[in-house]
């Protein structure tokens, strides 16, 4: 009887499992959620020095009519040589959680690239975090490249970090942050 107790128990902690993964969105259906007016600071490591910067940042998120593609619009003053710097991202997902972005940066050549997306907590629709994951290449070296995207109600932070491929420690470091909040919704 104790036995069909503990399968039972084992049962039923599954079952929750499942219907609370069925109720998570996809990592498409939070990213629709952001679309707004953001403001904050950029936090970035500069290679060249070692030494960490901030910057007051503005982003703009939106959803074009199609419903599936995303615009993230982010300017910042990069100081008195170089002014001000806008980066304009075009987001698609497609298949298997993948979200496909581009950036325009001018003076910079357009980058294009890959990501997969998964949830990796869910609480409701403005308090979740997702993981998006790359190969890719920072500071001229093969990466790989991790963003932690976190919500919590009107704060938005996006953690990005790196870890070379050829890395003896096999570890990731910090490379830069957003924290954002929202100014205005739709």
């Amino acid at each position: 009887m104790k036995s069909f107790a503990v399968l039972s128990c084992t049962v039923l902690v599954g079952l929750a499992g499942l219907a609370h993964a069925a109720d998570t969105p996809s990592p498409e259906a939070l990213e629709r959620g952001l679309a707004g007016r953001w403001a904050g600071a950029l936090e970035y490591r500069d290679y060249q020095s070692n030494r960490s910067f901030k910057l007051p940042l503005t982003t703009l998120l939106s959803t074009g009519p199609d419903g599936a593609t995303m615009t993230r619009l982010s300017s910042f003053d990069d100081g008195p040589q170089t002014g001000v710097v806008t980066i304009t991202t075009v987001s698609l997902f497609g298949a298997g959680g993948m979200l496909t972005s581009a950036m325009f940066r001018k003076g910079r050549a357009v980058e294009v690239w890959s990501d997969a997306a998964r949830v990796s907590t869910f609480v409701d629709a403005t308090h979740w975090t997702v993981v998006y994951q790359r190969r890719g290449t920072d500071d001229n070296q093969a990466a790989d490249i991790r963003t932690t995207q976190t919500r919590r109600g009107p704060e938005l932070t996006a953690l990005k970090e790196v870890k070379p491929v050829d890395a003896p420690d096999g570890a990731f470091a910090f490379r830069n942050q957003t924290v954002l909040t929202l100014q205005s919704a739709p």
